[in-house]
């Protein structure tokens, strides 16, 4: 009789790095925004910041993760809006 092994690697999704060194207060406490922002996150919400923003998908998501890039206030605002307005419609 054969016995069937389970695949022992299993498919996790790693969690997205966040391209910055805070040294400063400030920027510590930024950084602990942004994921805080991160674990908010859900599927989609990607893509309807991607509509706020007027970017593509893929773009919102690499601009939130470097914190250097020029269209990164856009994508963190437009991530808080999105995160923001669905945590008041399930409120209402």
């Amino acid at each position: 009789m054969k016995i069937q092994r389970m695949r022992k690697t299993v498919k996790v999704e790693k969690e997205p790095v966040i391209y910055f060194n805070p040294i400063t207060p400030g920027e510590v406490e930024y950084l602990a925004e942004l994921q805080q922002l991160l674990k908010s996150k859900r599927r989609g919400d990607w893509d309807l910041a991607a509509t706020i923003v007027g970017i593509s998908r893929h773009s919102v998501e690499k601009a939130f993760l470097r914190v250097y890039s020029k269209n990164h206030p856009e994508a963190v605002n437009a991530l808080k809006a999105v995160i923001e307005n669905r945590r008041n419609l399930l409120n209402q």
